[in-house]
């Protein structure tokens, strides 16, 4: 299999897969839970796509996604995982935990982290409520020690405003986000400060998830809503264009649809 974890070294061997740390740190967690990988979930196709170096002025660098797809019984029934490795021009983790259905108040949990060129950084890590956040804000799962990640000493860089270039919808992220831009030195950001509170954050979300009452009653509603939250983040996953760049307007139309949320319309019978 040519899809990490089997990646040593960036396409470019004079970068670093920057936010492979942060993938094998969630595949460490994921192995305490029991998960399972569902490669059933994902064709070849869509798995692993690759782009050899294009010449001339311009011409996007070597590039390549892989991508896997997991399930943990009785809590997730959907974890997928991507990195993109772009070399020095782009540096990406991305990852979405879906609940079980039959956890109806459990929130999904988002991963977006990347890296334009060597200093531009974006990097999201939110609880997200799937029919979103009332208007004072208000959850329906506990957020205490979700909120004591964020708010721990030295970690002032995770608790940034969310910019409206990137996302110009947030009904669906908390307060409890981390977000982080480090505008300087942003290397040593992501490993020193980011890194340590990923860890923490993600034992901290299954930890939530689990305090999440089981209600098989109310299983058709919550795919509903993890349905309309597909579709809506489908429809506005400012990832499309950068797919479409790299791999072709038809292959990202797929991904998004297909892979990335498939419970969105396109991608309707997906799982």
């Amino acid at each position: 299999d040519d899809r990490w974890p089997t990646w040593s070294e960036s396409v470019d061997p004079n970068e670093k897969l920057l936010y492979m740390p942060f993938l094998e740190k969630q595949l460490e967690i994921m192995d305490g839970l029991g998960a399972v990988e569902r490669p059933e979930d994902i064709t070849d196709r869509l798995a692993l796509a690759t782009r050899r170096p294009k010449s001339g002025e311009g011409g996007k660098p070597a590039a390549r996604v892989g991508s896997r797809v997991f399930a943990v019984a009785d809590r997730f029934r959907r974890v997928r995982m991507t990195y993109f490795d772009g070399g020095k021009a782009l540096q990406v983790f991305n990852s979405l935990w879906y609940p079980t259905f039959d956890r109806p108040d459990a929130p999904l949990l988002g991963v977006d982290l990347l890296r334009f060129g060597p200093k531009k950084f974006l990097c999201v890590v939110d609880a997200q409520p799937p029919g979103g956040r009332g208007d004072d804000g208000a959850v329906p799962h506990l957020t205490d020690r979700l909120d004591a990640i964020r708010a721990a000493p030295g970690r002032e860089a995770l608790r940034g405003e969310v910019s409206s270039r990137w996302y110009d919808d947030n009904r669906f992220f908390s307060k409890q986000m981390l977000y982080a831009r480090f505008d300087e030195d942003g290397e040593r950001g992501v490993e020193d400060v980011l890194l340590p509170a990923f860890g923490e954050y993600l034992e901290a979300y299954v930890a939530s998830v689990d305090a999440c009452a089981v209600d098989a009653g109310a299983a058709d509603a919550a795919r509903d809503r993890q349905a309309d939250y597909d579709s809506f983040n489908a429809a506005r996953d400012p990832a499309h264009g950068l797919f479409t760049s790299y791999f072709g307007a038809e292959w990202a139309d797929d991904y998004v649809h297909d892979f990335l949320f498939a419970l969105s319309e396109a991608g309707a019978e997906g799982t």
